[in-house]
């Protein structure tokens, strides 16, 4: 699918710009059959969250929620992020523009950067979820809390795949549902931040929001474990 894309400093504009262009990218996929399905999915409630709502770290989001909870939270960083996030929604829901329900997302997510320890209650849905051991991953994922860490090779060795770091590491890279599904809590062994979908910057302060220290070299200060 070919778009024309506005750049991602736009969309950290304003929610208003964001949402006018997905109007339109949407509006013009439907025009031209480019998402008629002989199928009914389920609908997916899509959004834009722009950087002066969010702050500089954060935003902007491409954000999606089902009728069980949140199937996507998307970094857009740069233009093919946009068609990616897109196309990655459409192979399981039919996109529908709803500000509102994306909007108590960000609201969420607004507070949790503020250090509200109680803010992110909307429920995750792992509809997007590409396999049983990446599944098996983000479901043990779920398990470790606020203020604690795991390496990735602990986390592999946690769902019986010892020696398995490494695709532990894409099962992290390719979560649908950032800081809900915490990946920010999964770190090197020699406790390096590792990477991050959102930046290291981002990365940083999720940990630190959690009261995660960091040493002169920015690795963790200890390992925390669970």
């Amino acid at each position: 699918m070919s778009l024309n894309l506005i750049p991602p400093n736009d969309f950290a504009a304003s929610e208003e710009t964001a949402t006018e262009y997905l109007h339109s990218v949407l509006d013009g996929a439907v025009a031209n059959g480019r998402h008629a399905s002989t199928a009914r999915r389920p609908q997916a409630a899509v959004g834009m969250l722009a950087s002066p709502a969010l702050g500089p770290l954060l935003g902007p989001l491409m954000v999606a929620v089902s009728a069980q909870g949140i199937v996507l939270i998307h970094f857009l960083h740069q233009e093919p992020d946009f068609a990616n996030a897109l196309g990655r929604l459409r192979r399981r829901f039919d996109p529908v523009i709803d500000h509102k329900a994306v909007a108590i997302v960000g609201q969420e997510l607004r507070r949790f950067m503020s250090g509200d320890e109680t803010a992110l209650r909307s429920k995750p849905d792992l509809s997007l979820v590409n396999g049983a051991f990446q599944r098996k991953v983000l479901d043990r994922l779920l398990q470790v809390g606020r203020g604690s860490t795991v390496t990735y090779s602990w986390l592999a060795a946690a769902v019986k795949a010892p020696g398995a770091a490494r695709a532990v590491g894409t099962a992290m890279h390719d979560n649908p549902i950032p800081i809900y599904v915490p990946c920010h809590r999964v770190v090197r062994s020699d406790l390096s931040l590792g990477g991050y979908g959102g930046g290291l910057e981002l990365k940083r302060r999720l940990l630190e929001l959690e009261g995660i220290a960091f040493d002169a070299k920015g690795r963790l200060a200890r390992a925390s474990g669970e």
